[in-house]
């Protein structure tokens, strides 16, 4: 990992635990590093800390200056959704749904200033017999609702709410089982409910693994994973998490992410039972490209699900086996023989759903089959499958 990007982890560091950050040892590159910060969505994060430099030490006044701008448009930005998270929060609340906020909605929180934790949408677990009522809801605040495989998407401006009846998409080993845990482990605080912390971190840590096998997981995750075991370790049974990770396979990611928050965060992991690893190849690949991979509406976190690695290429954007989208349509766990019909589902979807132009998706499925090819490579170089 080269210094650039060594620095990009030692500023994040100075902002989610609010100190000055080191020195740079070597020189910057400020372009480079200002580039990163906005495909990691991480842009107030990491000038919150370049503003804790010497004035000799940071980057020049004009990329300062668009730097702060960007810093508070994103600021304005997550406070007006957060302001629209508290008010339909209690309009839920207010009707007795159990509305269970994962993430970053819950996660601003423990951050030194909320906003450094930006948000691009709203992840909500709920019961399904609750559905019907939170549409109704949404539709009379002037959202528009969609029906989804796992449960809702809800749009209105730059508010994007994915409401879940179930926790399958990320929890795909017993999902039934995690549903019941994830519900009776909750709290309620002033109309906001969330996950007691060794179940919220589970969460987080499969949620991270399951980018990091598709379409990448940024370093942002990291942070989030950094912040949230120093302030709840006390309250977490690692025990669980270890024995999670395990049963969902994201055990070898685990694994590092353990030992970056160790090496990269200075965050105590001596309770925890995992073994050595050296981490820097992990961040470097967490470095490769934004908070989620491929950024947009594109079909490439489609394209690069793990399921089946040993179909490449072109074909497998476009006619992926059952066992690569069972998960999404439901229907083909009982009649895999409807897989065509699943296709031109999913090609319907992204053109007409998401208002692709036909030239915006050639170019996504080409850009598709050369980034699975380098996830593969990166994948199989860390060992990252369990």
């Amino acid at each position: 990992m080269d210094y650039n990007n060594k620095y990009i982890v030692e500023l994040s560091k100075g902002a989610i635990f609010d100190f000055k950050p080191s020195n740079p040892e070597k020189e910057i590159d400020w372009n480079y590093i200002y580039q990163k910060s906005l495909e990691q969505n991480i842009t107030g994060l990491l000038l919150c800390s370049v503003k804790k430099l010497d004035t000799a030490l940071q980057p020049s006044k004009e990329l300062l200056a668009i730097w702060n701008t960007a810093m508070i448009n994103t600021f304005s930005l997550n406070v007006q959704r957060y302001n629209e998270f508290l008010k339909m929060s209690k309009l839920v609340s207010n009707e007795n749904i159990t509305f269970v906020g994962l993430k970053g909605c819950i996660l601003r929180s423990i951050y030194p200033v909320p906003e450094l934790r930006t948000m691009g949408d709203f992840d909500i677990l709920v019961y399904p017999s609750d559905i019907e009522k939170i549409k109704k809801i949404y539709i009379s605040n002037g959202y528009s609702v969609q029906n989804d495989a796992f449960g809702i998407i809800c749009k209105k401006g730059n508010c994007y709410w994915e409401i879940f009846k179930t926790i399958e998409e990320e929890m795909r080993v017993e999902p039934e089982k995690w549903d019941k845990l994830f519900f009776e482990n909750t709290i309620s605080e002033n109309n906001i409910c969330y996950l007691r912390p060794t179940y919220f971190l589970i969460h987080l840590i499969v949620h991270t693994g399951k980018h990091c096998l598709g379409a990448g997981a940024g370093i942002r995750n990291l942070c989030d994973i950094a912040l949230y075991i120093s302030k709840y370790s006390e309250e977490i049974n690692f025990e669980i998490v270890d024995a999670a990770c395990k049963e969902q396979k994201v055990w070898n990611i685990y694994v590092y992410i353990m030992n970056a928050i160790k090496q990269f965060f200075d965050v105590d992991i001596s309770g925890i039972d995992v073994t050595r690893k050296d981490s820097e190849q992990f961040l470097e690949y967490m470095m490769l490209n934004g908070i989620f991979g491929k950024q947009g509406n594109t079909i490439v976190p489609q394209a690069v699900k793990p399921e089946d690695d040993s179909i490449g290429g072109l074909r497998k954007i476009l006619f992926p086996t059952v066992k690569m989208l069972d998960y999404r349509y439901k229907y083909l766990k009982r009649f895999p023989f409807l897989l065509p019909v699943a296709w031109i589902h999913r090609i319907f979807s992204a053109v007409f759903k998401w208002k692709y132009s036909i030239r915006q998706m050639t170019g996504d499925l080409k850009e598709a089959v050369v980034f699975s090819k380098e996830r593969n490579k990166w994948v199989s170089k860390l060992k990252l499958k369990d």
